[in-house]
């Protein structure tokens, strides 16, 4: 078979409030594996993505990347009385021309949430384009309105497929759309390439060492209630030590909460594309998340054979389970991650036991390449199987 009559796969990211994130990931990968597959594949960013790494790589491969102006962000979008900006990421003056002059057989959608690309889902079915989607995080946090519900439904329901990194999502979003999606997939979030190998249990110096991977954003990821528990002088007084690594646009609210709580045993490092020295002076993980999707965070953690301490929120509890490879408070409160903690260091002689648990389970349970396994996903919808 030559390029040329191969299908024609278009990807577009509808993420708007930074350059990247985990959630641009597993499209990113899926495009680079179709690509050398051979296939003829196209991108759409955000302008003020362009020039971000992992784009110039997609361009150095031979993939044509289209550029576009970025939508306003989600917090005004969401007060904006006639909700018409909600589809402003899809501009039909400008990228329904690109939609059209790529030829596409699949447009798959990528959002960080589940209205992020209604816009572009309403013109691939305006134009008679097939379209899929992925969503990477759901929650109770956001609820449509009849008319946002009315658009969804009809945008979701011609979606195929419609792909989720979690069974959780998959249920929240029909339970906020009130349909069963008959054309879902689970499909699962890759890992950083450090995390592959299981990672030597570090040395004890008396202290318990545990990480929080995380972008610094507390709406979703809860590190406030982490410093919060934290605060409390039981934990103060124990030999335990928390670092938070990311960056994000909370970096110097987190940072100030910490140094008004008096907190000595918690240290932020920054943003590291080095997993496995995180684990390698890391005994546990702990991410007390608001709403997720699936963290990569915690299957990088899983594989590097460490337990996880987490919420029972979206996809987190779908591999961590409570005593036995990890522990999980039961919602992101204050009350209920320091219950879930308070269980952690009572068995902390069993971490080391429960990490190597964690890492056969998560090899067990997810596909050797990610990216390989959303791609086929994606081209089996069209008929297409790439070997």
């Amino acid at each position: 078979m030559t390029r040329s009559s191969l299908p024609r796969i278009a990807f577009v990211t509808s993420m708007a409030g930074s350059p990247w994130g985990g959630s641009e990931v597993l499209w990113h990968g899926a495009a680079l594996h179709m690509n050398r597959c051979g296939l003829n594949v196209q991108a759409s960013v955000h302008n003020w993505s362009y020039d971000y790494p992992a784009v110039r790589e997609l361009a150095q491969a031979g993939i044509p990347i289209h550029s576009r102006m970025r939508q306003k962000r989600l917090l005004p979008r969401l007060l904006d009385r006639g909700r018409q900006l909600v589809s402003a990421d899809c501009d039909p003056s400008v990228d329904e021309r690109w939609l059209r002059q790529t030829g596409a057989d699949l447009v798959v959608v990528s959002q960080g949430y589940p209205l992020d690309g209604i816009g572009w889902m309403t013109a691939c079915k305006r134009l008679g384009i097939r379209y899929a989607t992925v969503v990477q995080a759901a929650g109770e946090w956001y609820w449509p309105d009849d008319v946002m519900r009315s658009r969804m439904r009809e945008a979701y329901a011609h979606s195929r497929p419609a792909c989720f990194v979690s069974k959780a999502n998959l249920e929240c979003v029909e339970l906020q759309l009130g349909m069963r999606l008959s054309d879902a997939k689970i499909v699962c979030n890759p890992w950083h390439r450090s995390a592959d190998a299981a990672v030597r249990w570090p040395d004890d110096d008396g202290f318990a060492e545990m990480a929080c991977v995380a972008r610094l954003d507390p709406k979703s990821k809860g590190q406030d209630l982490l410093l919060r528990v934290m605060s409390q002088d039981k934990w103060k007084q124990r030999p335990l030590r928390i670092h938070l690594y990311g960056h994000g646009p909370c970096k110097a609210s987190l940072m100030g909460l910490s140094e008004m709580l008096g907190l000595k045993n918690t240290f932020f490092h920054g943003r590291t594309d080095d997993i496995a020295a995180v684990w390698r002076r890391s005994h546990a993980m702990i991410l007390p998340s608001r709403y997720e999707g699936m963290p990569l965070a915690i299957l990088e953690a899983m594989r590097c054979a460490r337990p996880v301490i987490t919420t029972d929120v979206a996809g987190n509890a779908e591999h961590v389970r409570d005593g036995w490879n990890g522990f999980v408070a039961a919602a992101p409160t204050v009350g209920l991650i320091d219950e879930a903690l308070e269980r952690a260091w009572s068995a902390r002689s069993e971490w080391q036991l429960m990490g190597e648990r964690a890492r056969y389970d998560i090899l067990s349970s997810v596909p050797e390449n990610p990216f390989k396994a959303f791609a086929s996903v994606l081209l089996e919808s069209i008929g297409c199987r790439l070997s």
